[in-house]
């Protein structure tokens, strides 16, 4: 089964919709065996397709950026004229035309928009395969020859700058293919949307990068960081090649005051004194006006090891310090503070104070580095990267919460996070790990869909988190320095958080509101493991949302899509397939069942999971000899590493009476909370069976828009702090309007 339509609906209900609408999808997240090299053709859409333009010879095709062009995809069936472009003022917008496959070689040259004024950059670039899938972008200027390929389609990004003052509206040029003298003239639309991205960065990151790797091809210092500037990037060291670690502004050997006054390096060259560095980066002083909003003082001496072993001339002795060491470290923080004050970078700036604390007394030593900041300089501002959790917040030494939590996307609890956020004003970000699997999404995976790096600010919004960090953001550019595709659509969806605060009156949303936006949000990312993966329908909800922010559309879009299951009433019992319960057909109350074990999803059939666990005896299934209950109680599957696991159902549009049922049939799991997510909503939340409700069964009435319903099994438990089982017996679907 696939979707065979994608509208964006005008939003009349949005407020009702609000609280969780949903997501995607057609379950292109890679696990890591997908077959990117059968030629198969992509699947038509509006923003992908083949070009009119396109002749014998020489097949020329469309798609969103955000879909990674792998060595197999060959030009979809549906055709149309040129490419099309929209974008605010002040964006950066690419668009992808990939040629092939066909042998030879090929001169592209894009002629610049003439309405758009001097103001405008077009850059072009070649994408390239890495294990069979678009990953590194070369680039070209115009006029230049691009060599093709008889195996693959070869794509060529054109990325247009729009101009601050570019005209509102529809503005044309166009992108020439030449191929063995024959000329093939390609019409570029662009529609610049009635306002400005703000230049100001308002989603955080933490990247860590080598500066002086981004330096190739001629770049500056100041070259590399206006790039990752314009990318909304910010990295870990933004006043690199110095700092303000208290080796270089305090206990450091070229200060003639060590350990007694902040040392801004002024015996330094300008391009090397964090005195002119700092203001430069942080606030924009002499550069941009702007600034990085975000920027790392400094950090952890290691992962294990929070402090230096000796400061200013005291031993630490433990982690947590004597009284001589932490005496000294109070002043060096107070002064730093007091420096951040009188320059106006307080409010920029945090000390990355530890990684990942790995048990109790890592946690109670996170508190103990908290009281001491907090008791030496109140206003500087700290973070940890650390879910938001009671064992540091509530230390019984005394209270301490951070400024910034940033949490492991698998870790996030997001009812204790919205306390502290709702209590204390505290920020979270969050961060991906290589491992992480499906059905999160991972943009650190080399073949990851496009969308896994587009997707996190919408995901982000959903959650009330403001900021993402990756410990190796340096994997996303080449040896030369050059962005990659997946830094590229970091950068799209960086952009598209703009969109939302933008939408948003120009705020991030409160942990107590309930926006009209939140609606439009929600249909793309109800959550980090329940997203759109279809490039197409985002990108036509962007368009709209663009249109909405201009004024030119009434109201907000939503993500919809048309499944080929009809609305309507479905029933699904959880079980191995070729156990019990054996009915054939499974008739229970008057209701068919579909029995479901743990088939990967099939677009054919329309519904299947994705985790991390797919295709190992990890999942299982059961049977309860307890006939006291039904059938369709009694037979159940699980995860026995109790791992979350999405399951997707394909089904049209509509408002939906959905029932859940959990448990084991006869026995009790007090000790296990049970968790089931749907479209973002927790059905069963965090909740044990006893003894006299071994099986539980939750309803939840769950608008569904995009075509699928959506739902995640079993992972972390609030209540335990740890992976806790959930036994799934059975969904039932009922359609209400």
């Amino acid at each position: 089964m696939t979707d065979t339509l994608h509208r964006i609906l005008l939003a009349a209900a949005v407020a009702a919709l609000a609280s969780g609408c949903r997501d995607n999808n057609d379950n292109g997240a890679d696990d890591g065996t997908t077959d990117h090299t059968t030629p198969t053709p992509v699947e038509s859409g509006e923003f992908t397709y083949s070009l009119d333009e396109g002749i014998d010879g020489l097949p020329l095709w469309t798609t969103p950026t955000a879909h990674r062009v792998t060595v197999g995809d060959r030009p979809p069936a549906t055709t149309a004229s040129g490419l099309q472009l929209h974008a605010a003022r002040g964006e950066f917008e690419p668009v992808q035309l990939v040629i092939g496959p066909v042998s030879g070689t090929a001169r592209v040259t894009v002629v610049p928009f003439p309405t758009l004024g001097d103001q405008q950059e077009l850059n072009l670039s070649v994408a390239s395969p890495v294990d069979d899938i678009s990953e590194t972008l070369t680039p070209v200027s115009s006029g230049d020859t691009v060599e093709l390929s008889a195996n693959r389609g070869v794509p060529v990004w054109l990325t247009v700058r729009v101009p601050g003052d570019a005209p509102a509206g529809a503005h044309a040029t166009t992108l020439t293919v030449e191929k063995d003298g024959t000329a093939v003239e390609v019409p570029v639309s662009l529609t610049v949307f009635d306002f400005s991205l703000p230049q100001e960065i308002h989603f955080a990151s933490q990247l860590n990068l080598s500066i002086s790797g981004l330096m190739g091809s001629g770049r500056s210092e100041e070259d590399a960081k206006t790039m990752l500037f314009e990318h909304r990037m910010t990295p870990a060291s933004v006043p690199w090649p110095s700092g303000y670690s208290y080796n270089i502004t305090w206990d450091s050997a070229a200060n003639p005051q060590r350990c007694e006054t902040f040392y801004t390096e002024p015996d330094e060259g300008a391009e090397y004194s964090v005195g002119t560095l700092g203001p430069k980066y942080i606030l924009g002083d002499g550069w941009n006006g702007v600034g990085f909003p975000d920027s790392m003082l400094f950090q952890f001496v290691d992962n294990s090891t929070p402090r230096p072993d000796t400061f200013c001339g005291e031993s630490r002795g433990d982690h947590h310090g004597t009284a001589a060491y932490n005496e000294a470290w109070g002043n060096w923080l107070a002064a730093l503070e007091g420096y951040l004050a009188d320059n106006g970078m307080l409010d920029r700036t945090y000390w990355y104070v530890q990684n990942e604390p790995q048990n109790a007394q890592d946690e109670a030593l996170a508190a103990h580095l908290c009281r001491l900041s907090r008791a030496a300089a109140p206003g500087l501002r700290i973070a940890v990267s650390e879910e938001p959790k009671p064992a540091i917040a509530e230390d019984p030494d005394g209270p301490c919460g951070y400024d910034i939590w940033i949490a492991h996307v698998r870790a996030y609890e997001e009812t204790y996070a919205w306390e502290r956020q709702r209590s204390a004003g505290e920020a979270v970000w969050f961060y991906s790990l290589d491992h992480d699997p499906d059905p999160y999404f991972n943009p650190a995976v080399s073949d990851a869909s496009g969308m896994d790096a587009r997707i996190i600010p919408w995901a982000a919004w959903s959650h009330r988190i403001v900021g993402w960090a990756y410990y190796d953001a340096g994997r996303f550019f080449d040896g030369s320095g050059n962005p990659g595709v997946r830094a590229e659509l970091l950068r799209e969806g960086f952009e598209d958080y703009e969109y939302l605060w933008l939408a948003n009156g120009g705020a991030h949303p409160g942990v107590d509101d309930t926006l009209p936006v939140d609606a439009t949000v929600r249909s793309v990312a109800a959550g980090m493991t329940s997203w759109t993966k279809d490039p197409d329908a985002f990108m036509a909800l962007r368009r709209e949302l663009g249109f909405y922010i201009e004024g030119t559309r009434d109201a907000l879009p939503l993500l919809t899509v048309t499944s080929d299951r009809p609305a309507g009433n479905y029933y699904i019992n959880f079980q191995d397939p070729e156990g019990e319960p054996f009915d054939d057909p499974l008739i229970v109350d008057g209701n068919e069942y579909i029995k479901v074990g743990w088939a990967a999803f099939d677009s054919d059939a329309g519904y299947g999971w994705s985790g991390e666990n797919m295709g190992t005896d990890i999942l299982m299934t059961g049977w309860s000899t307890d006939e006291s209950f039904n059938v369709i109680e009694r037979s159940y599957i699980y995860d026995d590493y109790r791992r979350d696991n999405l399951f997707e159902f394909e089904l049209s549009p509509g408002t939906y009476a959905v029932t859940v049922g959990v448990g084991m049939a006869g026995r009790a799991y007090e000790g296990q909370p049970h968790n089931v997510t749907i479209e973002g909503i927790p059905v069963v939340d965090d909740e044990p069976t006893l003894p006299d409700a071994t099986v539980i069964a939750r309803s939840a009435t769950i608008p569904i828009t995009d075509g699928a319903l959506s739902m995640v099994v079993a992972g972390r438990s609030a209540s335990i702090g740890d992976y806790s089982y959930t036994f799934l017996d059975y969904l039932q679907i009922e359609l209400v309007e």
